[in-house]
């Protein structure tokens, strides 16, 4: 698996699933399989919309119900190698679509992606996310003059487990 599959991987999870068992231990998110008595249960908040890696075929002029949803869009990597060790350092875009009137609605959805992943730490499936940092977001009105949409961009850094 690649860095970019497993960084969009845990984003997704982190926002969509409470569904897989989480625990903290020492600081540092495990799989539950991993956890002993030291351990604190915890599961990831799940945001109050749908998350989509590749948004389904929509209409021109959708019906509201359809919104708000969040994408997982666009991402970018450069090496953060060492020399005992393999990573990445991912750049993730997440898109939030509202068509609320006003920005209330995008920018709550904007906080509650930030709430679950700004500092996410994450081991699993032979990697290791070091951190996860935000780095901008910005609200916009689309050119329709009814749809809005939030853009975040979150850095994490991955490390492959030898």
């Amino acid at each position: 698996m690649s860095f970019e599959t497993f960084a969009q991987q845990m984003v997704y999870d982190a926002l969509f699933s409470n569904e897989e068992g989480f625990v903290i231990q020492n600081g540092v998110w495990v799989d539950s399989g991993a956890w002993d008595d030291g351990a604190t249960w915890w599961s990831w908040g799940q945001v109050s919309a749908v998350v989509y890696d590749d948004v389904p075929y929509m209409p021109e002029g959708m019906p509201r119900e359809y919104f708000p949803y969040i994408v997982i869009g666009d991402d970018s990597s450069s090496a953060w190698d060492t020399d005992d060790t393999l990573g990445a350092e991912v750049d993730i875009t997440i898109d939030i679509w509202s068509r609320q009137a006003g920005f209330k609605e995008t920018k709550r959805l904007m906080g509650e992606v930030y709430d679950v992943l700004n500092r996410l730490k994450v081991v699993k499936d032979g990697y290791n996310v070091v951190d996860c940092l935000y780095q901008f977001s910005e609200a916009l009105r689309e050119a329709d003059g009814e749809t809005r949409h939030g853009v975040m961009r979150f850095k994490l850094t991955v490390q492959k487990e030898n």
